[in-house]
């Protein structure tokens, strides 16, 4: 199981590094077109929007392999022991009831995109919207391993994130 999530640790790295090198290139070269020869491809403003949503979809599940989710750290930093163990077995179950919305509705995002092309590149929607039910799908992993690890680490041993 460790060698699948590293597996798919190194591909989402590979894919988000590929995906902001090409929106860097993508804005660089609109920005030369624009004030060199005072005129831009349509379709390049589009195609870095597009990757803009894919890499922060795609880097969600890289943070929660870290462990960082969304939490209140004044308070989490301030408790010890069972509370904090509670505080964190909450926080996951919050991030998993959220995730799994995301993935249900993402999917129907998606089933209803199919036939809506973007203005520019004429691409079916749905290939833009595909990355939130599945970003949000393999967060939803990681936070469930997550839970897992936390509910049997004792609750001694559980240091709050920052002290480790």
């Amino acid at each position: 199981m460790l060698a699948l999530f590293q597996a798919l640790e190194k591909f989402l790295k590979l894919l988000v590094t590929f995906a902001n090198g090409l929106m860097l290139l993508l804005v660089f070269a609109q920005v030369i077109t624009r004030y060199i020869f005072s005129w831009t491809p349509a379709w390049g403003e589009e195609l870095a929007r597009y990757l803009f949503v894919w890499v922060v979809f795609l880097s969600m599940p890289l943070v929660a392999s870290y462990g960082g989710h969304m939490c209140i750290e004044t308070l989490t930093s301030r408790v010890r022991g069972a509370t904090l163990k509670f505080l964190n077995i909450v926080a996951d179950v919050f991030s998993i009831v959220f995730l799994g919305i995301m993935v249900y509705y993402g999917c129907i995002m998606v089933a209803r995109t199919s036939f809506q092309t973007s203005p520019a590149m004429q691409l079916p929607m749905s290939y833009v919207y595909v990355v939130i039910p599945f970003g949000c799908a393999v967060m939803l992993v990681y936070v469930i391993a997550n839970l897992i690890k936390t509910l049997k680490t004792p609750a001694s041993e559980i240091k709050p994130k920052g002290s480790e």
